[in-house]
């Protein structure tokens, strides 16, 4: 892997294999902001081969990678000292033949399916009214239980993130790498919110974030002995679409994995709409 040193650098690069791969497949969705941010950090790497791109990010638990490839190429991709994830995005019941071939590929070289999930969709302002209702109720009844909402405060970041790492139900190839600083500035954002105990011990901790003016769930987490009985997730989720309505935000996205009925069920009965944008995740260790 070589270093990406520059923007100018990531230009020509897609310049010159956009000509080469006219009829392949690209999962590259990282934005020139993204990539300055890589550069700046020092995580971007790239590939090249006669008729393939790759570029690396590394997250610190893992690669992953986002290629650029001619429909007829096989290219290898070998062993890195951390597992590499490619995750491919499609609409439901039209995976390009590209892509077909792509993942008959990869599945060749050792790479596993690691995760199937499908975009969801809410739409706050369409819902305020209702939203507000059902934050009400759900408070009040945490209320009653001790249990309270608030905006995260900078000093628990790393609190919050000790739990984000015992949630089971949350995959750890999934985190992108993050800085303290950058941490610390979505804290004072808003973008991370917990649920406290009667003591004060964070209970639950959510994380979202604003990407080209649409709210993005990320991830949500739950101490076991709260899951179920209090409702945490319902109450974080409406607080969540209130911050979204307050900022005038029409559209908060998030994934939820596709064989998971009960998950789905659940996220449809809060708000949510099933869209027909599907993600596959391989990965090689």
């Amino acid at each position: 892997m070589e270093r990406l040193k520059s923007i100018e650098e990531y230009k020509a690069l897609l310049m010159q294999y956009k000509q080469v791969c006219r009829r392949g497949y690209n999962n590259n969705y990282l934005g020139l902001d993204k990539v300055n941010r890589y550069i700046a950090l020092q995580r971007i790497y790239y590939e090249t081969v006669e008729n393939a791109l790759m570029f690396i990010t590394d997250e610190e638990a893992y690669y992953r990678m986002y290629i650029q490839i001619d429909a007829e190429a096989k290219v290898i991709i070998k062993k890195e000292d951390k597992p590499v994830l490619i995750r491919n995005v499609y609409k439901e019941n039209r995976k390009p033949e590209a892509l077909l071939k792509l993942e008959e590929n990869l599945g060749r070289q050792g790479f596993k399916v690691y995760d199937e999930s499908v975009q969801i969709v809410a739409r706050p302002l369409d819902m305020r009214e209702n939203i507000q209702n059902k934050y009400d109720r759900a408070e009040a009844f945490l209320k009653r239980a001790g249990i309270k909402i608030l905006y995260a405060k900078e000093g628990e970041a790393k609190e919050i993130l000790n739990l984000r790492e015992k949630e089971p139900l949350l995959k750890k190839y999934h985190f992108l790498y993050e800085t303290k600083e950058e941490i610390s500035a979505d804290i004072r954002k808003g973008y991370y919110r917990c649920a406290y105990n009667a003591q004060g011990e964070i209970c639950a901790a959510q994380h979202f974030y604003v990407s080209n003016g649409t709210l993005q769930g990320d991830w949500l987490a739950v101490k076991e002995e709260y899951k179920i009985r209090y409702g945490i997730g319902t109450a974080m989720a409406c607080h969540s679409f209130l911050y979204a309505i307050e900022h005038d935000i029409s559209q908060y996205f998030g994934w939820v994995v596709r064989d998971n009925k009960k998950s789905i069920d659940y996220h449809q009965a809060i708000g949510y709409e099933i869209s027909d944008k599907l993600a596959d995740e391989w990965l090689l260790e």
